[in-house]
């Protein structure tokens, strides 16, 4: 058995999760479909995200492409809610920034200043894509972005979790070298964990600034099409 997970048992696990996640979500909250489906690809999004540190994947240069697909709808979107009136060109170009920032810059950032397995590979992290994707998640109801979070954090678990599987050799009766270093709360780096811990501590209270101080108000909303006022989808 390989030492860690490959990148087919890690998407094959973490949509299993994802699925498994957003049906018991349906059932149990009456979460609408079109939320579970996004809660199931965050949460096979997530099942990726430990090995953005990694630069020797195709297959994960192909995932990075996706993640800034993500990221640069996320951003036309918050910049659609806001009150101002923006230019289409203005969007456009926020568009492909944050496109190129994450496609590119993101990964070969975290090659570059991780090692492989390191911090990025570890339970506060995890936290942190949690918070990050509570924080920026286009949406207005608290629920919402909190079940996003959820599923992020769920997939970026799954890794983890099959990483330690995959360090146990059952049939040998062996545990691997590489055991121990997904499920873990510090790297070899003080360097890595400190600045790890720094930024889930600043997220995580940037996330208590943006808790609402009823957080089942409303509950789970429905999807809706808004039309500008005086239009309805009657017209043709």
């Amino acid at each position: 058995m390989s030492a860690m997970g490959n990148f087919r048992q890690h998407v094959g696990f973490a949509s299993f999760l994802g699925i498994f996640f957003a049906w018991g979500a349906g059932v149990v909250t009456g979460l609408h479909w079109l939320y579970g489906s996004v809660a199931a690809l965050l949460t096979t999004v997530g099942g990726l995200l430990p090995d953005l540190d990694s630069d020797s994947s195709v297959q994960l240069r192909g995932f990075s492409g996706l993640l800034g697909i993500l990221a640069a709808v996320a951003v036309w979107q918050g910049i659609d809610d806001t009150e101002a009136v923006v230019p289409f060109e203005l969007h456009l170009w926020a568009a492909i920034l944050t496109y190129v920032l994450v496609r590119h810059g993101l990964r070969r950032s975290l090659a570059r200043l991780t090692v492989h397995r390191g911090m990025n590979h570890s339970l506060p992290t995890a936290g942190i894509w949690g918070a990050i994707t509570y924080l920026g998640y286009p949406s207005d109801s608290h629920p919402i972005r909190l079940l996003m979070a959820a599923a992020v954090t769920l997939g970026f678990l799954s890794h983890l979790v099959l990483d330690e599987w995959c360090s146990v050799d059952l049939a040998g009766r062996r545990v691997n070298r590489a055991f121990g270093t997904a499920l873990k709360f510090t790297s070899k780096s003080v360097g890595a964990t400190i600045v790890t811990y720094v930024l889930l501590a600043l997220l995580g209270w940037w996330v208590t600034l943006s808790w609402p101080s009823d957080p089942i108000a409303g509950g789970l909303p429905s999807p809706e099409v808004r039309w500008p006022e005086g239009v309805s989808p009657e017209e043709g």
